[in-house]
């Protein structure tokens, strides 16, 4: 349900989207895509785009949400080519939200390949023009980020100043998700710079909000609540936490917390299995807490330092066989096997929720699909009929121009032939007036064409300033004025592109090298290249 609102907004932007390009309106729906957080829809969406885009505003949001979707879903660019082109487009522009993740990402990028410094000093950009936006959820993300990095160089003090931050931005946003993340950031921050009464403080404010944070999350932020009813003298409480903690996912710091709460209470037997467990949990925990606890233990109940060592030898010696787990099968194994099994059912259940979601929206996607195909087939059949109206009133002028050339040339007209002449010249005014209710009043396509061709043929101006749209507009003008000839051109050269059509025209016109260059702003030499291309082109 969360996600709806984008599903929506993807809708309502194919259907209204049409006036802008269409690399443009597949940018938004990527866009959308990922606000709706669907990163592999949205990365497949964006890796399946033409690489060549005309716009350059397009192509540089094309950069920036490639990089964004790639990191997104572990794909992460090995170059920084594709974000700095995006960055060096939004610094000219005045598009902040764009500028803003641009930077983001490029900080993003380094700071998950471990260069700190240059991670930093984008994330510090990112964060001053995130400042000239409203974008709340740019702003979060920023400070949530520097929060992290600061964490993972040491620097906590400005850590937990971050943390605060992000929770300023979530409560002024009233996202759940948000607020319920940065209450357990700053509880870490707190954690480490052992400040357990602000620890307990955001921690509790936590315990209520564990609905809204993601599955994956829920036993980093249990083993959090544990810890800070540790802390507290409360084991029993503390106790309940680690092991639901522990009933989603083992982790070394879950374990060696539980087995703290078990030191407290007298029953190191039960320690000492729990640090076993976390030993040989590969999962970036400090390992030297552990072995120090597991030697003071064998110590303390062995009295001989070469019993200690050689049991902590043996517990080296069977984490490094766990490949061959399947010769001796250990109840940590049967544990983990059961927490697998789970995992699957609880993966499944999802999976089958997505696939779901997911034919659903490509139900909604297809009849969208069918709406724009027949809005696009009528305006084209209309076009059409618009066409062949302006052409069949072309021809009849055509006639009667050619009558009266034939009658300006009789020296001697007798009446009749003076009233015949008449009635043609009023004929030909009637279908030019028909012509130009057909351009003007039903066909905005075909009004803009007749600008356009004025202006070319009439005014002697260029297209320097065209656009796509123009040179469309233009050539459906030309089609429906000289059906034949147009026929006759896409006879000989086939299915062609609007401009390289506008230049055939031109050539069709009678126009030369050097009135054509003056009127499409390129050199002559560039002239003599395209008739070239087109002569290879053209059908024998």
């Amino acid at each position: 349900m969360r996600k709806l609102p984008y599903v929506l907004l993807i809708a309502i932007l194919l259907i209204y989207g049409c006036d802008s390009t269409p690399d443009a309106r597949r940018l938004a729906m990527v866009d959308s895509l990922v606000k709706a957080e669907l990163y592999d829809s949205a990365y497949h969406e964006i890796t399946g785009m033409d690489t060549y885009i005309d716009n350059e505003g397009d192509r540089a949001h094309y950069q920036l949400l490639l990089t964004q979707t790639s990191y997104l879903t572990d794909n992460t660019l090995s170059s920084d080519e594709v974000i700095d082109s995006a960055i060096s487009y939004f610094e000219k522009g005045n598009d902040m939200e764009k500028l803003t993740d641009a930077y983001y990402y490029k900080a993003a990028c380094w700071h998950e390949r471990g260069d700190f410094p240059l991670a930093i000093q984008y994330y510090k950009k990112a964060e001053e023009t995130a400042q000239k936006t409203h974008d709340l959820r740019l702003q979060y993300k920023i400070a949530e980020s520097i929060a992290r990095i600061n964490q993972q160089s040491g620097n906590y003090s400005l850590q937990a100043d971050y943390a605060r931050k992000a929770l300023g931005i979530a409560m002024a946003s009233r996202n759940k998700n948000w607020i319920a993340y940065a209450y357990f950031n700053l509880g870490k921050a707190f954690q480490i710079m052992h400040d357990y009464d602000s620890l307990t403080v955001y921690v509790k404010e936590l315990i209520p909000r564990l609905d809204d944070i993601y599955p994956e999350d829920l036993p980093h932020f249990l083993s959090l609540i544990g810890y800070m009813y540790y802390r507290n003298g409360e084991l029993d409480q503390a106790k309940k936490y680690y092991k639901e903690a522990l009933s989603h996912q083992e982790l070394a710091i879950t374990l060696g917390n539980l087995a703290d709460v078990y030191v407290q209470e007298g029953n190191e037997e039960e320690a000492y299995k729990l640090w076993q467990k976390a030993f040989l949990l590969n999962d970036g925990s400090r390992k030297d807490i552990i072995m120090y606890n597991m030697l003071q233990y064998d110590l303390n109940h062995h009295q001989e330092l070469e019993n200690a060592s050689k049991r902590l030898y043996d517990i080296f010696a069977f984490r490094d066989s766990m490949t061959n787990a399947l010769k001796d099968r250990t109840v940590l194994e049967l544990q983990r096997e059961y927490d697998e099994e789970r995992k699957n059912h609880i993966h499944e259940k999802k999976r089958m929720t997505w696939t779901i979601f997911t034919l659903s929206l490509t139900l909604i996607l297809l009849l969208l699909a069918g709406l724009l195909k027949y809005k696009y087939n009528k305006t084209r059949m209309l076009l059409s009929k618009h066409q062949m109206l302006v052409n069949q009133y072309s021809n009849e002028i055509r006639q009667l121009e050619a009558q009266c050339r034939i009658m300006d040339e009789v020296k001697s007209k007798n009446n009749e032939l003076e009233e015949s002449y008449g009635d043609a010249k009023r004929k030909i005014a009637v279908l030019t007036q028909k012509i130009e209710d057909v351009v003007k009043k039903a066909s905005p396509m075909l009004n803009r064409g007749k600008l356009l061709y004025d202006d070319i043929l009439s005014n002697k101006k260029s297209t320097v300033l065209w656009n796509k749209y123009d040179y469309k507009c233009f050539v459906e003008y030309y089609k429906a004025l000289n059906l034949r000839d147009f026929e006759v051109l896409e006879k000989q050269y086939g299915h062609l592109t609007h401009h390289n059509a506008f230049f055939l025209i031109l050539c069709q016109k009678g126009l030369d090298n050097k009135e054509i260059s003056r009127i499409m702003g390129i050199k002559e030499d560039s002239i003599r290249s395209i008739r070239f291309r087109m002569q290879k082109k053209k059908k024998q």
